[in-house]
């Protein structure tokens, strides 16, 4: 009879987790496991996979393009990351202080571009950065300043992603790092304060290190969606052929291949590279973060 009843339980505990588990392999398994067995083969979508074994493999590392989009994509990692998570620190340890007014205000104008589709913050962005029309534009011709062409530069474009990628993520994780923030025992500032310490010494001493678990959390999340640099390199390039060859990304190489140019093989085959090299820089950072997360 017991062992009747445990076994009903398991059948429930089965159904519950059954949606999950078959998203889990449709979605994600399948599609994974597809794309390994498409990259050795030569395919158009219109007729049947050919195998060509490492022909797209051996073809990534002879293709000046595809370092091209490794250097960019490496680009906008190295840039946006250590600055989103700064200044996501910085609002959300300023957001922390108790003598702040309309503290609740300021958490959900920070929070609302996270909610706003990439697609229409690019074109949001695109107005304003406008070499005609746009508001920043407008600004400098105020100041008798020049106008310049905005998305006819590769360097200037890239700028902008930077400036986009900013506005649209640091409410995020400034949330997160505020959670972590008000989670620290007053008691340790009270005991800096008998000591005599500075803010500085508040920051480095107490607030740091309390809340490297929320930052680590922060920072793999935001090399992440940095590697997944697509929409803004999609949407900025469409005015300009030339910068969108020069900023192009990884994961934009990888939809164009694809989808553009109908080499489903040679796109997986990028595909599974970007995906190793993802995997290895979150291992490194799950080793790394022995070194410096505290998590008590």
């Amino acid at each position: 009879m017991h062992l009747h009843r445990k076994h009903k339980e398991w059948m429930v505990a089965y159904l519950f987790i059954a949606p999950t588990v078959f998203g889990l392999y449709l979605f994600f398994l399948y599609p994974m496991v597809s794309s390994v067995f498409i990259s050795f083969t030569k395919w158009n979508h219109l007729t049947a996979p050919e195998f060509i074994g490492l022909v797209n493999y051996s073809r990534l590392f002879h293709d000046p393009t595809i370092w091209l989009e490794f250097k960019n994509t490496m680009f906008f990692v190295l840039v946006s990351v250590p600055l989103t998570v700064a200044i996501s620190l910085f609002l959300a340890n300023a957001l922390n202080k108790k003598k702040l007014l309309g503290k609740g205000t300021f958490r959900t104008i920070f929070f609302l571009p996270y909610v706003i589709l990439p697609v229409i913050t690019a074109q949001i962005f695109m107005i304003i950065f406008n070499s005609r029309y746009g508001l920043v534009n407008g600004f400098l011709k105020i100041l008798g300043l020049g106008q310049p062409a905005w998305f006819s530069s590769s360097l200037l474009t890239r700028i902008i992603i930077v400036i986009v990628t900013l506005w649209a993520c640091i409410g995020y994780y400034t949330i997160i790092l505020l959670a972590g923030l008000q989670n620290i025992s007053p008691q340790y500032y009270e005991a800096c304060d008998i000591d005599g310490g500075s803010w500085w010494v508040k920051f480095i001493h107490v607030t740091f290190p309390l809340v490297t678990p929320q930052l680590f959390f922060c920072l793999v999340l935001a090399v992440i969606n940095s590697f997944k640099m697509f929409d803004y390199i999609f949407v900025f390039g469409k005015s300009n052929v030339i910068v969108r060859e020069n900023i192009r990304t990884m994961a934009f190489g990888i939809y164009e291949r694809g989808f553009t140019y109908l080499e489903m093989g040679y796109a997986s085959a990028e595909a599974i590279i970007f995906s190793i090299i993802v995997l290895g820089v979150t291992i490194l950072q799950n080793v790394g973060q022995k070194r410096w997360v505290h998590y008590s």
